[in-house]
């Protein structure tokens, strides 16, 4: 498993993680994702085991719920590669379904629909840098809202694209709460995850934020 670095005074493991946020009342964790680029589901898988969160919570399930085992029985009997949108194909988000029934916890989108896209085409469509801006807007100004409304009263784990945990992200500002919990992957210890190629698992690792407000 990746190595996991702690940047939190007072929390130096996942061990003590939980009493952490129990202490600190913290109510959210944001968890950056590389969407398939490199395996993640063991870090996740072992954050949700400590932590005990209320609800989770995925862009990638734009704006549907699965909230039971119904619902996810249903799901996972999707052929993968029948259209889940017009982004992903059933069988990209089958691992996180079930990482969330294996929790038993209510799987909530976040995002919007098709993430806003037009057509199923949209790889061909040439979008300037003005329509991507307003876009992204548009998708974390909702991000924002549906992690605060979960947030305010509930723990919450949200699997969030990386990118939109960065500096300067409309998720992050849009916050209602004063303080959360966030882990993204590094390489080498990077607070970010460049884009050098060839990146070896052995180099990939996290790091653990408290961020605050």
């Amino acid at each position: 498993m990746y190595k996991i670095k702690f940047k939190i005074q007072g929390c130096n493991n996942i061990n003590n993680l939980k009493d952490f946020i129990r202490k600190n009342d913290i109510k959210l964790i944001l968890f950056g994702e590389y969407h398939g680029f490199f395996k993640q589901i063991q870090v996740q898988n072992k954050i949700l085991k400590e932590v005990a969160p209320d609800f989770f919570l995925y862009e990638m399930l734009e704006n549907k719920t699965i909230l039971d085992n119904k619902e996810t029985n249903i799901f996972l009997n999707k052929p993968n590669n029948n259209d889940f949108s017009f982004i992903s194909k059933y069988g990209d988000l089958k691992q996180i379904v079930r990482l969330s029934s294996k929790f038993n916890l209510p799987l909530i989108g976040c995002d919007i629909k098709n993430m806003g896209v037009k057509s199923k085409d949209w790889r061909k469509s040439k979008f300037s840098f003005r329509d991507a801006e307003e876009l992204t807007k548009k998708r974390e100004l909702q991000q924002a809202k549906v992690i605060n409304n979960f947030s305010s009263k509930s723990l919450v784990f949200v699997l969030l694209g990386d990118y939109h945990l960065r500096r300067n992200s409309l998720v992050l500002s849009k916050l209602k709460v004063k303080k959360a919990i966030i882990i993204r992957p590094s390489f080498k210890w990077k607070d970010e995850l460049n884009n050098a190629k060839n990146i070896k698992e052995k180099d990939i690792s996290y790091i653990v934020k408290l961020y605050k407000k």
